[in-house]
This record gives structure tokens, C-alpha cells and sequence, in this order.
């Protein structure tokens, strides 16, 4: 018994030096996002009427800013929240900063280190994730982000608990009438 328990706690001791991300990584982009993934007719609409400086900022350039690497824990990639997350920095191992800029209708990515489409990201949000992916940079034999193997069956339980809720309120408003 005392070697299971020697056990267990080397190896939570092993995947806390690991770094595990918390939340699991669809979650976190979930966050990230403001909501859950958008299906493909939502994302149709929203690019269909999306309107650039409004949805979206459009910079031509990069503004000047305040940026300096000695804010941040550790060299990585920060979204710039003054840039409303189309501006981006990297900070080097030397403390060395670089500034770059997303394309029109994309807004970098705090979890995955990218610029992504501006639905997927709330700038808002990125502050809060800039230890999340940039921890894992320079760590020989870590992954980028962890594995998250339950989350579309945790949305699958999800649709089903939705759609059974549903049906039961239906049910209970037909016999009401």
C-alpha cells in the first residue's frame, strides 16, 4: 500500500513539473473564444456580415507601444491587447523584443501561438493565457499543448442533455395547454 502511494504522488509530481495546462486545452479555447466552436453556417454568417474596424481591426502598420520583456515571466509570444490582438510581440531568450502584425480579419492567439480568425479570439482574454502555451517554449521534450481526448464527448453528452432537456420542456408545455 505505502508503494501505491509513493507511486501516485512521483507521479503527480511528475505531471506537475510537466506543466499541465489547466483547463485542458479545448477548453481553454473555449475561453479563449468567448463560446464553444461555431459550426459551419455560423462562421458563413459572420464572415458574410462582418464589418473590419468594427468586428475586427484593420491596422495598416504597427503602432508604437510600451511593450518591454522584462513584464513578461518568460521569453515567448504575447498578444498586444493595446493592439487589440492583431499586433503581437516576441520576446527572445535574451530579452530581445519583435514586434509583428496578423493579416486584416485575423487576431493572434494566446493559446496556440498563431493568428487566427478574429471568432476564434477574445481579445479580452489572451492576458490570462500568456503562461499557458509560452511556459512549453524552451522546454525540451514538452508539447506544445496538452492533449484534451474527452472533450467532443463531453460536448456529445452535452448536445444530448441539451436536446433531452428540450424535448422534456416541450413535452411539459403541450400537456399544460
Amino acid at each position: 500500500m505505502k508503494c501505491l502511494v509513493v507511486l501516485s504522488a512521483l507521479v503527480a509530481v511528475a505531471y506537475a513539473a510537466n506543466g499541465d495546462q489547466n483547463p485542458k486545452v479545448f477548453s481553454a479555447l473555449d475561453v479563449l473564444r468567448g463560446k464553444t466552436p461555431l459550426q459551419t453556417d455560423q462562421i458563413r454568417e459572420i464572415y458574410a456580415n462582418a464589418q473590419p474596424g468594427k468586428d475586427f481591426p484593420i491596422l495598416a502598420e504597427i503602432p508604437q507601444s510600451n511593450v518591454d520583456c522584462a513584464s513578461f515571466k518568460q521569453p515567448g509570444f504575447y498578444a498586444d491587447e493595446a493592439g487589440q490582438c492583431q499586433v503581437f510581440h516576441r520576446c527572445d531568450v535574451n530579452g530581445n523584443l519583435t514586434s509583428y502584425l496578423c493579416p486584416n480579419m485575423s487576431l493572434f492567439n494566446q493559446i496556440t501561438l498563431v493568428c487566427d480568425w478574429f471568432w476564434n479570439v477574445d481579445c479580452s482574454q489572451s492576458k490570462q493565457f500568456q503562461d499557458y502555451s509560452n511556459s512549453r517554449l524552451y522546454q525540451e521534450g514538452s508539447f506544445l499543448l496538452d492533449n484534451q481526448d474527452d472533450y467532443e464527448l463531453q460536448a456529445a453528452i452535452g448536445a444530448v442533455q441539451s436536446t433531452a432537456s428540450s424535448k422534456r420542456s416541450r413535452s411539459k408545455i403541450r400537456q399544460s395547454s
